[in-house]
């Protein structure tokens, strides 16, 4: 299939999934929230959109500015981890200010950013943009999942949250094609100039759909606690993303990077037990359910990012495979999961989220496994093959597991929650990536990270952690189908 029509095809799935969202019956509760589902899904969409759609750009970046591939991976890393530190205060933020007018925030930052990023002169200047469009992307993100869960109520919230988990798979899917074609056709800066258009009239519908989801009691915003945590996160992951660079974790400035972030988080930790009104209130994870989720999830993003990582190093490196064709076999994962999210989503609100999120992750786990062995033999079809198990898993997984995290947190702690999903999605991929490159060197793999013995074993290693998801799921409680109180929306 050419890049264009793989592009069509792509807009064409997200206008039918949009159009099976607004035809869905309304209810009494808000007989409008399937509109604010797809206002929500029009913005959200755009921030998987540009994780993705930027690979594809790096080697006429480093062209562009001259500069080696150390230098544009701050590209992706300012935007990841800006993301990753920020998600857990805008979350909280949202329960402090309201929902709407924080999530139209966010929408005008990133678009904001995006031109910033468009009209770059250096490699800095992108890279501080980058930065800033990961602000408004984690506002973005901490605020979905929260408005989602307010509007609908619990026998339809799986479907919802399996909507959104659509959006951000398809945005996944997109990403490399779109960002192909607009590359090669108009220029590398209208990757950033589309965001745009999308930005103002997502903002545009935001602003006349949404409701004022607003707190029943003011809250103070814990301002050392965000400090903190963003002192910690940044530390952890900054050591974590250079652990080959700087030659291992033994390296002073690795080390040091390393303690600061352990030390920075304990003592976010030891503030929030004792702030009356903390960013993350611990005691959220004393219900076994937030906290096998959680836990699950984690473990879920960390173990797919061995693949998504490693796998197309393998077959462009390794196998000398071109980039549209190993784009062409990476997709068949996020396909995947575009069509199984909204009907285990639908399913778990049926039978509950314990059962779904069990088998997704078991399912998972035999497609990383699965994936591993077909690695050696270099035959596409049985890549492709695991790489749809490996979907299929994950799509089972993804939307039973979120609604069972956000079904859990009480109502006033809900951008919270939703912080907390998005945190452990992006917190897995930045710990799969450091987790996968040091397997993978241990075993031979060198600095291209593309021996097949190297990747085998660190497939096999996601394919562990994701496992002990599965039972990390099976043993927390199954969540209540009960219905939850609806946020009161004020037009």
């Amino acid at each position: 299939m050419e890049p264009g029509t793989r592009g069509a095809v792509a807009i064409a799935t997200i206008i039918v999934v949009y159009w099976r969202a607004m035809s869905l019956p309304a209810s009494i509760v808000n007989p409008r929230r399937w509109w604010i589902l797809v206002a929500v899904l029009s913005v959200t969409i755009m921030t998987p959109l540009d994780a993705s759609i930027v690979n594809i750009i790096m080697p006429i970046i480093r062209g562009q500015f001259h500069v080696g591939i150390g230098a544009v991976s701050w590209v992706a890393l300012a935007y990841n981890v800006a993301i990753v530190v920020l998600l857990l205060p805008m979350g909280r933020l949202g329960d402090v200010w309201g929902f709407k007018r924080l999530f139209l925030v966010g929408t005008a930052l990133f678009t904001a950013a995006s031109l910033l990023c468009g009209f770059a002169s250096s490699l800095g200047w992108l890279i501080a943009a980058r930065a800033f469009q990961g602000i408004g992307a984690s506002l973005i993100m901490a605020l979905s999942p929260g408005i989602i869960t307010a509007v609908f109520p619990a026998h339809e919230r799986g479907r919802a949250l399996g909507l959104n988990g659509t959006a951000i798979a398809l945005g996944l899917i997109a990403g490399p094609t779109l960002g192909g074609v607009i590359a090669t056709s108009i220029g590398w800066r209208w990757i950033f100039f589309v965001n745009l258009p999308i930005g103002l009239l997502g903002a545009l519908f935001c602003m006349s759909i949404l409701p004022r989801l607003q707190p029943s009691v003011r809250h103070r915003l814990d301002l050392p606690g965000a400090l903190l945590a963003l002192v910690g996160l940044t530390a952890l992951l900054l050591g974590i993303t250079h652990v080959h660079d700087w030659g291992g974790f033994g390296a002073p400035r690795v080390a040091g990077l390393l303690a600061v972030g352990v030390l920075g988080m304990a003592a976010f930790l030891w503030h929030e037990r004792r702030h009356p009104e903390p960013m993350l209130d611990l005691t959220l994870f004393r219900n076994p359910v937030f906290a096998g989720a959680n836990l699950a999830a984690l473990l879920n993003y960390l173990g797919q990012t061995c693949a998504l990582f490693l796998l197309p190093q393998l077959l462009v490196g390794t196998f000398g495979y071109k980039e549209m064709q190993t784009g062409l076999v990476m997709a068949a994962l996020p396909a995947t999961v575009v069509v199984l999210a909204p009907l285990s989503g639908a399913l778990s609100d049926r039978v509950g989220s314990r059962l779904p999120a069990v088998i997704g992750a078991a399912i998972m786990a035999c497609g990383l496994a699965g994936l591993a062995i077909a690695a050696p033999l270099h035959q596409l079809p049985l890549l492709v093959a695991a790489l749809l198990v490996m979907g299929a898993g994950t799509g089972i997984f993804q939307s039973p597991n979120t609604s069972a995290i956000m079904g859990s947190v009480p109502r006033a702690h809900l951008g919270v929650g939703g912080g907390v999903v998005a945190t452990m999605r992006n917190l897995g991929m930045s710990l799969g990536t450091a987790i996968a490159g040091a397997v993978a060197a241990s075993h031979g793999a060198g600095v291209a990270v593309t021996s097949v013995t190297g990747v085998q074993a660190a497939l096999f290693t996601g394919a562990g952690f994701v496992a002990v998801g599965a039972v990390t799921s099976a043993m927390r409680p199954n969540a209540p189908i009960a219905t939850r109180p609806v946020l009161p929306a004020q037009d």
